[in-house]
């Protein structure tokens, strides 16, 4: 349950939000700010079910069964409009759009509007304006909710309108619990829950079907350069294999390239878990990958610096570089560490 996950991941949030609930002062706009991961759409859920449960405990959370609970969740309450700044550039327009909608009389009985808006961030200057006026004079009975990944990216003035309430990163072990209790394999959950921030990012990795979570392409062509380049026989033909093997089959160019982006993300941060691991000597995941933990021998100080460049090349991926010379220049830099120091 979404409170359950509040409570123990995010207790200062929480015990916000339930104060808040509890004493009937809940603001008229939220801003939760943190880094991407974190659970702050899963909170904004959560509030916008306990301001329209029909069932709220002793402290008004949400019991997050009832009819109006169901709805929120699965989108479909009439008086809750969620926009998605990561699907698509908040624009004008969508913002215009509440507006007006919220402008009429409320469709159901309970008379709350709520409208959630994820990654703000990604507003148009025009479309944080247009917010803005909305957020001074936000009429009775309407409560917005905003998310940002990225709280310098907001105009000042949206955050003086707001009550902020900051996130934190989860721990390692919650990340870990959330691939078990997904039904990832034993044997991916390791790595899973270090390329997953969230649920949504999981359901990419491994879309659920039929007979369960499956692995996507995406992460068996990650997972297969990593191995590849644990291999000191392999490790050679990887750019070979990077643009034969592994990267996309997708005939769709567009949606190729974003495969791609997402296959040599994933890569890398294999990788730098990699790295770090062995420098923390941690042995996590499955027997192959203790094994190659165990291997290696060279200081510290020399992964440290492979973690750098790796960090630096994914830091570059992204739809406007050249993902085969990207690749090129990463396993450049990182072999020419290798043989100035030796490492095997």
């Amino acid at each position: 349950m979404l409170k359950e996950l509040l409570k123990k991941e995010e207790p200062v949030v929480y015990t916000a939000l339930e104060n808040a609930l509890k004493n009937k002062t809940v603001s008229s706009a939220y801003l939760f700010t943190g880094p991407y991961g974190t659970p702050k759409k899963e909170a904004a859920i959560l509030l916008a079910q306990s301001l329209l449960c029909e069932n709220p405990d002793e402290n008004g959370m949400a019991c997050e069964s009832c009819n109006s609970c169901r709805r929120v969740r699965e989108g479909t309450y009439s008086d809750l409009i969620l926009i998605d700044g990561k699907e698509k550039p908040v624009s004008k327009e969508m913002v215009d759009y509440v507006q007006s909608v919220f402008s009429k009389t409320a469709l159901e009985k309970n008379g709350q509007r709520i409208y959630i808006i994820l990654n703000c961030e990604t507003a148009s200057i025009s479309a944080q304006n247009s917010m803005l006026k909305f957020l001074e004079e936000p009429g009775k009975g309407i409560t917005a909710i905003l998310t940002t990944d990225n709280v310098n990216a907001v105009l000042p003035t949206i955050l003086s309108r707001c009550t902020i309430l900051p996130f934190v990163p989860l721990s390692a072990d919650a990340y870990l619990d959330m691939c078990k209790d997904a039904g990832i394999p034993e044997e991916d959950q390791y790595f899973a829950s270090h390329l997953a921030r969230n649920m949504d990012d999981l359901d990419q990795l491994f879309p659920l079907d039929n007979t369960g979570r499956q692995a996507s392409s995406i992460y068996k062509s990650a997972l297969g350069m990593f191995r590849q380049y644990l291999d000191p026989r392999e490790r050679n033909d990887l750019l070979i294999d990077f643009d034969i093997s592994w990267k996309s089959k997708e005939k769709d160019t567009k949606k190729a390239k974003a495969e791609n982006i997402a296959i040599l993300r994933d890569f890398f941060t294999l990788l730098i878990l990699y790295w770090r691991d062995v420098i923390r000597n941690d042995e996590q995941g499955p027997a192959w990958y203790h094994s190659a933990v165990q291997r290696a021998s060279s200081p510290k100080e020399d992964y440290a610096e492979m973690i750098v460049i790796a960090s630096e090349e994914r830091d570059k991926v992204n739809r406007f570089n050249d993902l085969n010379l990207l690749m090129d220049q990463a396993y450049y830099r990182l072999e020419v560490l290798r043989h100035e120091r030796g490492i095997a």
